[in-house]
């Protein structure tokens, strides 16, 4: 398995160990994690704090030029809040764990140029 949807894989082990939602999210610039991530919706009781979200506070404020060289990696499909901020950072790839239990706005991605590539089916096939 790839070490950075490993990472992502192993901050949702962190959430669901927390009492919260197991999904994960790593954001990597140049071949290294930057910003790590889980959902803590419930832990700190927030709206906001899903793993995108949370992987990328945890990274801190970064110039442009970096978000335009990252992949953010997360172990399910990006709900439309936290596509937005994907996409508002100008993140040019995202790799998903898992898109069958939960669709989010994956098909935004293709329409911008962005590129998104689930792992579902290769998951699936393990």
């Amino acid at each position: 398995m790839d070490e950075f949807m490993q990472a992502a894989i192993d901050e949702a082990r962190h959430g669901l160990e927390e009492g919260g939602v197991p999904i994960g999210s790593v954001l990597v610039y140049q071949g290294r994690i930057i910003g790590r991530g889980h959902n803590q919706r419930h832990q700190r009781d927030s709206v906001v704090l899903h793993a995108e979200m949370d992987a990328l506070e945890n990274a801190g404020r970064q110039p442009a030029s970096v978000y335009k060289e990252c992949v953010l990696y997360t172990t399910l499909s990006p709900c439309p809040m936290c596509s937005g901020a994907i996409l508002l950072y100008g993140i040019p790839h995202l790799v998903i764990g898992e898109n069958r239990s939960f669709m989010g706005a994956e098909t935004t991605f293709a329409r911008v140029g962005s590129s998104s590539k689930s792992l579902t089916a290769t998951n699936a096939a393990n």
